[in-house]
């Protein structure tokens, strides 16, 4: 996997960001447009790229292969939440002085629309964007399970915060799967089937390019309204590009997984700190302004970091 090859899977992903930022700078992309724009991503054309992804997918319907996806997920947030939290300790941050959500934010990477283009660009199988989703699942479960406990300092289960559209979407393609049902919407398959696949591959297509020049436009708002932290910053440094790099990658490299959700795992590990943080820091108590830190660090550091940990992740794990 040669450097340049690892450029053009990350370049355009900044170029992007690069546009959303312009367009929210120049007020094309206004605020309002924006929330709207972003349901339409959750709500339509993610679930869209899901479904696209698993139905007739051979990878998923293996249940050793769901369950090490959606264990994985799960394990590799959750050990995030726990270093990030120690270490928060040893930067000297305190309850109430942002340690919770310095954990939150820190744990979580950008599991999703960064992950899709950088993936589809290196890995020529189409296939393994469904263990993508799978992991994502357990990536969810953990957010809004451990992630609140953490943030709110107590666990009330709330089963809304699982209906969203992604989450519907894996277990619906996955249940489509199992009960092999999904011939319904084989591209050889009934035509009516057939249509809605098209229409499904069509607005799935839409979903991480216009995620990404959202997420662009998110960072322009947030640069320079939230006085930086050295020890905030570094410290979203050192768990997102050295800690879980090396975390994952070790997961990836001894666990008994599939190769694709190797090459998932090794994506994943190059990623700068999710966005989603933020809205949960926002709605539950938080600072959003740590998360914000840890985002903005981490995300501008990315441009290096993401082909360097790819690189040696991918020799590190032969693939």
């Amino acid at each position: 996997m040669s450097f340049s090859t690892l450029l053009t899977a990350v370049l355009p992903v900044y170029f992007l960001a690069l546009i959303g930022a312009f367009l929210r700078r120049q007020n094309v992309l206004t605020s309002e447009m924006e929330r709207g724009m972003l349901k339409v991503v959750i709500h339509c054309l993610y679930p869209a790229l899901i479904l696209d992804k698993l139905l007739g997918n051979p990878l998923v319907k293996t249940p050793s292969v769901i369950a090490s996806g959606i264990g994985v997920g799960f394990l590799i947030i959750v050990c995030g939440f726990a270093l990030s939290y120690l270490l928060g300790r040893l930067l000297r941050l305190e309850r109430g002085t942002g340690l919770r959500t310095f954990a939150l934010s820190g744990g979580v990477q950008n599991y999703g629309y960064t992950a899709i283009p950088i993936l589809m660009v290196l890995f020529s199988n189409p296939d393994t964007l469904g263990i993508l989703f799978v992991h994502s699942l357990g990536v969810e479960i953990a957010l809004w399970t451990v992630g609140l406990m953490l943030l709110k300092g107590s666990f009330k289960p709330q089963l809304k915060l699982f209906l969203n559209g992604p989450i519907i979407a894996v277990v619906v393609g996955l249940t489509l799967v199992y009960t092999g049902l999904d011939f319904i919407f084989a591209t050889d398959g009934p035509l009516l089937g057939q249509i809605v696949r098209q229409g499904m591959s069509w607005l799935g297509g839409c979903a991480f390019p216009i995620a990404i020049l959202l997420i662009g436009g998110t960072i322009y708002d947030l640069i320079g309204r939230e006085k930086l932290s050295a020890k905030v910053s570094l410290g979203g440094i050192i768990i997102r590009c050295l800690a879980m790099p090396c975390l994952i990658l070790l997961l990836a490299k001894h666990l008994p997984l599939i190769i694709e959700l190797k090459q998932v795992l090794l994506v994943q590990a190059s990623m700068p700190a999710g966005v989603t943080p933020i809205v949960i820091a926002r709605h539950y108590g938080g600072r959003p302004g740590i998360a914000v830190q840890v985002i903005l660090a981490t995300s501008l550091l990315g441009v290096i970091t993401i082909p360097l940990i790819l690189a040696w992740g991918a020799r590190y794990l032969g693939i």
